[in-house]
């Protein structure tokens, strides 16, 4: 699982698994929303922001990440700056 952020936390967030890297995300006074990380082709990590767990991408970055830890990071900041703000 995913080291959550500290802001995430404080507003209450659950992080459920819902398939292969990828988790619901629920808070008080927001809506659910899936993040996730696959691999890509060059064995790097590319975060993903769902409002469904089948939808289509909602947000990702245009770069990848060295380490999974890093990709999770970049999901979570999506979530942060397309649903909580």
């Amino acid at each position: 699982m995913p080291t959550p952020p500290f802001w995430f936390r404080l507003r209450q967030g659950k992080a459920e698994p819902a398939g292969p890297n990828t988790y619901r995300l629920t808070a008080p006074n927001l809506g659910e929303a899936f993040i996730g990380i696959r691999r890509t082709d060059n064995g790097r990590w590319l975060p993903i922001l769902k409002r469904t767990a089948d939808g289509v991408n909602m947000a990702e970055t245009p770069e990848n990440f060295a380490t999974p830890q890093e990709a999770w990071d970049a999901a979570f900041e999506l979530y942060r700056v397309q649903v909580v703000v």
